[in-house]
């Protein structure tokens, strides 16, 4: 799908967009800047609108060329892909793979989609391939877990990006040999940022997030994350600017550094992620994370054996400034009033769901992350 070569600008795009949101993107891209040795991907931030960001082939392989050296990777190596081409966590694994000259496996169609996912089909996948490195999402890992699949013995490492594991499953699918590696990454950094390392898979205990050597990281006002890297974007397109910028590149960094929506902190080398700004709620005037409710929201769904997709919403509130609502696309809502129930037992409570929320479908990304915009949108609420 990348000539590496080639000096000639990339646009690759979820073919699974809603027709609106795919036409809109095309829009912008016709009218994009052209930046030589470019490619353009989509991605979105605390805000869900979804823009274009644009990564040089350079910054691409210096990421991969840091995975590399991370995870010790060779030309002995083979790697299954199961992650969409049109996002860094798929396109990540071809750049390492061009490096390092290792083989490369996969399904993937002409618009970069790696085809339908299966638990049983990927094991089965890496123990036929002999492979010994892939990448997934943590939901990807708990259908994995879920299935109670045996890691194949080949497999020496699985970077798990997109989201954080729960402590509980990384326990869990440790225990089936699933030698799993977290990490922290975004988009515009071209993958990876912080990621477990090897020596961590000699514990089952959930492992530290080691810097990558590329990465230049520093805690700005407000406890948000900066960094900088030759791995960095180059600039997004919006297409919600004016007409006379739509399509226009806008550099948000600031002398090489970019700042992040993310919360952390750093030290030892590595780096401890609190959570997305947009993550931290005042529910009222109390603190609190909608990412580590979602950890408890996970151990609730195990305790339940609650199969449904569920997940969490932050909704505004006039009273209480947010308020925490359950949306899932359960059959009807008994099941999901039981899950509610263990929920609310598992915080304290301001933290407690308020309402239930029944959806045909969840609206998530290629690699299962909500979308809140969408969300709200079909729940008639801004």
């Amino acid at each position: 799908m990348i000539d590496w070569t080639s000096r000639e600008p990339v646009v690759l795009l979820n073919p699974r967009f809603p027709a609106l949101e795919r036409e809109r993107l095309e829009q912008l891209a016709a009218r994009l800047p052209r930046l030589e040795r470019h490619v353009w991907l989509a991605t979105s931030g605390v805000s869900g609108l979804v823009k274009l960001v644009a990564l040089s082939r350079e910054a691409l392989l210096a990421s991969a060329a840091a995975v590399n050296r991370h995870l010790e990777a060779t030309a002995r190596d083979t790697w299954v892909n199961v992650l969409p081409l049109f996002h860094v966590g798929g396109l990540g694994m071809v750049a390492r793979a061009h490096l390092s000259g290792a083989r490369m496996v996969g399904d993937h169609d002409a618009a970069g989609w790696p085809g339908t996912w299966s638990a049983r089909a990927f094991a089965r996948r890496v123990a036929a391939e002999r492979a010994t490195l892939s990448a997934l999402v943590p939901a990807q890992v708990d259908d994995l877990v879920r299935e109670r699949l045996p890691a194949p013995p080949s497999l020496r490492a699985v970077v798990v990006g997109g989201g954080a594991v729960p402590a509980a499953l990384h326990g869990r699918a440790r225990v089936l040999g699933w030698p799993l590696l977290p990490s922290y990454g975004a988009t515009e950094l071209c993958s990876q940022i912080a990621t477990a390392p090897l020596a961590s898979l000699d514990s089952d205990a959930p492992p530290p997030l080691a810097l990558l050597s590329h990465i230049e990281a520093e805690v700005a006002a407000g406890g948000f994350l900066r960094f900088r890297s030759a791995a960095l974007f180059t600039g997004y397109a919006r297409p919600d600017a004016g007409d006379e910028s739509r399509g226009a590149l806008h550099d948000p960094k600031v002398d090489g550094w970019w700042t992040s929506e993310d919360r952390g902190e750093l030290g030892g080398g590595c780096l401890v992620v609190e959570g997305r700004g947009a993550d931290f709620l005042k529910i009222g005037g109390e603190s609190t994370s909608l990412g580590r409710l979602e950890a408890v929201l996970a151990d609730a769904r195990r305790a339940c054996a609650f199969d449904a997709d569920a997940t969490l919403l932050a909704m505004a509130d006039d009273r209480l400034g947010h308020a925490v609502v359950l949306l899932h696309d359960a059959p009807s809502d008994a099941p999901a009033a039981a899950l509610v129930a263990a929920f609310n037992a598992r915080v304290l409570p301001f933290e407690r769901i308020r309402s239930i929320h029944r959806l045909a479908s969840l609206p998530r990304s290629p690699l299962g992350k909500l979308l809140p915009a969408e969300a709200r949108r079909r729940l008639g609420r801004p």
